[in-house]
C-alpha cells in the first residue's frame, strides 16, 4: 500500500515579529528584561571565575563589613536566612570566607574573607567593571545616574 503524498510545508516568514504593544508602558516588563541584561552580561565574566553575581554580592557585602553578622548580611541582601546560609557554606567549604561564630551567642556568625576570597574578589570586580562598562555605554552618565537614582527610589533605598 503507498503512503499518501505529503503537501510541501507552507513557506514561513523570514522572521516572525511578536507586537509587545501591551507590554511596552510595563514598568515590571522592562526591569526584568534590564536584569536579565545585566546578569548575562556579568555571567560571561563571573562565569569562568566560578562567580555568579549573588556569590560576588556576598563577597562585595563581606569585604566591606568585615565580621558582619549573617543575619545582617541576609537582611542587606534581602535574601531569606536559610538561602544565605547555603550559599555562606558552599564558599566557606570552597575557602573564600570564614564563618566564626560570636563570643557568647553560638548562633550568630561573623563573616570575613580569607586571602583566597579576596583574591577570587579582585578578578570579580574586573569582570564586573566590564560589565558595567557595557550596560551603562547606551547611556549617557547624566542618564546613568538619573537610573540609578530612580531604581533606587523603586526598592524604596
Amino acid at each position: 500500500m503507498a503512503l499518501p503524498r505529503r503537501l510541501p510545508a507552507e513557506p514561513r516568514p523570514a522572521v516572525e515579529q511578536t507586537d509587545l504593544a501591551p507590554l511596552d508602558d510595563k514598568l515590571g516588563f522592562w526591569l526584568r528584561l534590564a536584569q536579565q541584561a545585566g546578569f548575562d552580561a556579568l555571567q560571561r565574566g563571573l562565569g569562568p571565575l566560578g562567580l555568579t553575581p549573588g556569590r560576588l554580592g556576598v563577597l562585595l557585602l563581606i569585604e566591606a563589613n568585615p565580621d558582619i553578622r549573617q543575619a545582617l548580611l541576609a537582611e542587606a541582601l534581602r535574601i531569606k536566612p536559610s538561602n544565605l546560609t547555603v550559599l555562606l557554606a558552599a564558599l566557606e567549604q570552597e575557602g573564600l570566607i570564614r564563618r566564626d561564630e560570636e563570643e557568647g551567642n553560638r548562633r550568630a556568625n561573623r563573616l570575613r574573607l580569607t586571602a583566597a576570597g579576596l583574591r577570587l574578589l579582585r578578578q570579580g570586580e574586573e569582570a564586573e567593571a566590564a560589565a558595567e562598562r557595557q550596560l551603562a555605554e547606551a547611556l549617557s552618565p547624566a542618564e546613568r545616574r538619573a537610573l540609578l537614582t530612580a531604581l533606587r527610589r523603586i526598592v524604596g533605598g
